[in-house]
Order: C-alpha cells, then structure tokens, then sequence
C-alpha cells in the first residue's frame, strides 16, 4: 500500500511538473512583462514600494484612511530626480538584465526639462516601475507624455516578425495564480490605425491598443490620457484588485531589425475629472 501510495505521488508530481514546464514553454518572454522575485522560493511579484505620496501628510498622521484627503494627481515620475546619463531611478530591468537596459534607457536633459530617452540596439528589454500602493479603482487615469523619434520600420504589433514600436507603455493591474501578467499595451505604432486593439496568440502575451500611428506628430511630445480601470473591465471582465503591478516601458526595433527611438516624460495618475 505504502508502495502504491508513493507510486501515485511521483505520479503527480512528475504530471504537475509537465504541465508547468508547458505553460513556461508557451510564454513569449519578448512580449510579457515579467515581475520575477528576487527570491526564487515566492510566486513573481513585484515588492511594495511604499509609496505614500496619495495621501498628504497632514492627513497621513490625524486620520489617513479619509478618501477626501486623497489627492486628486499622483506624480509616478517626471525623471527629474535622475541625473542626466544616469539610468532612472526606482526603475528595475526585466529580467534582470541591468546592463543591457543602462545600455537602452538613459536620462536626458532638453530646455531645463529631464526625461527618459530610449535607442534599442537590438536588445529589446522592458524596464518597469513596481506600483503596488496605486489603486486603479480609485485613480483609474494614466497620463503620460511620449515622443516618437524614429519608427522602426513597417513595425506592426499584430505580427510576430514586425512586432516592434518607437514608444509602448505597460500598464499591469494584475496578475494570475502563476504569476503570468494581466497587460495592457499601449503603443505608438508604425503602421497600425489608432484604436486598433489586438492580442496575438499565446500565454501571457499583453493586449495591445494603438493611440498614436504614423509619422505626423513624429518629432513632437503628445500627452497621452488613458482610463487604464475602464480598459481593464472591457477586456479582462472584472474589476482590478485594489494593488496594481506596475507600469512598463518598451522601445524595440529587434524584430525588423531597424531602428526605434522615443522619449518618455511625465507619468501620473488621477482621479476622474480631474483635468487630466
């Protein structure tokens, strides 16, 4: 019986095993944000950052859980605490692969303004920004600002041999029992219309929305404002949970093999109705 019984563990752990090594085969890891621990014997997340800058501190020390001493706007970041050349700071490779994201994403300087540069050399790395006190329930709004610099030729997210963009922004309000990423993408894409939502086949790969397209602004800042919360509900069918992930930043000319370049500046989140 012992025999038996040891028999149909092994059994099932080596079934359990199978399964698991098939999920990971299917994950296209050039397309997933990863939020892999540090430590290897806990589920991927990302650690709490602490941020506390969505309450005042007057209100934080007599009574911080009041919603109406909230604030309307939380900056994430404008980059203008990292230091020109420097990589940004709180912002982690995915991955792990440091050097190759210092080699892509560096911080510049234009008119006394800082913002995040990025020139894929073929590397095609995420770097993301852990946001685990941001509520998507309460401050549904992302606003940033981004500017196509060179567009990766007959880049096409649809396509897995195009799938390149000047400038992507990963927004991750959750995540499975796994750890595999609930994502939004959104993009500025080479050649895709705006509005243009498609997710191509595949394990954890990220849901992608076109708001710029083509060269017409090329060259300039646009400011971006998107309800994160609204898109989530549409394509995922539920509410987020009350921590999100975090956010991502993508420029990538791997796939064609041609240039990409952009910069990003200015990332907020809001309360509705707020002008943003």
């Amino acid at each position: 019986m012992k025999n038996r019984r040891a028999g149909a563990g092994r059994t099932l752990s080596l079934v359990a095993g199978t399964v698991l090594l098939l999920i990971a085969t299917f994950i296209d890891p050039s397309s997933v944000l990863r939020t892999d621990s540090a430590d290897k014997g806990t589920p991927p997340r990302f650690s709490v950052l602490g941020i506390d800058s969505f309450v005042p501190a007057a209100a934080r020390a007599d009574h911080p859980q009041r919603r109406d001493d909230r604030r309307a706007s939380v900056l994430i970041d404008g980059f203008d605490s990292s230091a020109p050349g420097s990589f940004p700071l709180t912002w982690k490779a995915w991955r792990g692969d440091d050097d190759l994201a210092r080699k892509t994403y560096t911080i510049r300087e234009e008119n006394g303004n800082r913002y995040l540069h990025a020139a894929d050399d073929g590397s095609s790395i995420i770097i993301r920004k852990q946001l685990s006190e941001w509520d998507a329930n309460e401050y549904p709004v992302l606003s940033w600002r981004w500017r196509a610099k060179v567009l990766p030729e007959d880049g096409d997210e649809r396509i897995g041999s195009r799938n390149d963009s000047s400038v992507a922004v990963y927004v991750v309000l959750d995540q499975n029992f796994i750890g595999v990423p609930k994502t939004l993408k959104y993009v500025w894409s080479t050649t895709l219309p705006v509005g243009t939502h498609h997710r191509r086949d595949g394990i954890g790969r990220p849901h992608v929305i076109v708001l710029e397209s083509g060269t017409e602004k090329l060259g300039e800042w646009v400011k971006e404002s998107v309800d994160v919360y609204a898109d989530y509900v549409r394509i995922f069918g539920k509410k987020p949970p009350r921590k999100a992930v975090g956010i991502g930043i993508l420029t990538d000319g791997n796939a064609t093999g041609t240039d990409s370049k952009g910069d990003y500046d200015d990332f907020m989140v809001h309360r509705r109705n707020t002008g943003s």
